[in-house]
């Protein structure tokens, strides 16, 4: 019985669990996007649109690159006596544009899983 009873006890002690939530970025309406117009959208629309990037980056005398980027997502990790799953999800989006004059001349957007998204057992 106390062997049973230490096993029991063993078990409890050596498995574990554990979550952590992650954001990176900052967060922006995604449905406003369609609202670019290559050639038109001003910087000032783009701050309606939006508020201001993330980043921005001079490219050469004339261009800009604006960046939106937001990230979230979570990791949880199951620790069991001999091994470990771990369990990330997320989502991520990024509006890259590029501005000339204070206009936009390109961008793209991406939304989807956070890169390295998955389950894992070790």
């Amino acid at each position: 019985m106390k062997k049973a009873a230490l096993a029991l006890f063993l078990a409890f002690t050596l498995n574990g669990c554990a979550t952590s939530h992650y954001t990176s970025g900052r967060d922006f309406p995604s449905a406003n996007v369609p609202s670019i117009v290559k050639g038109k959208t001003t910087a000032s629309d783009l701050k309606t649109l939006f508020g201001e990037p993330f980043a921005k980056t001079p490219v050469n005398e004339t261009d800009e690159k604006w960046v939106y980027t937001y990230a979230n997502g979570s990791a949880h990790a199951q620790s069991y006596i001999v091994t470990m799953k771990v369990t990330t999800t997320g989502t991520q989006k990024t509006l890259d544009v590029l501005m000339r004059n204070e206009t936009v001349i390109n961008y793209t957007f991406t939304d989807g899983p956070a890169p390295g998204s998955s389950t894992a057992t070790e």
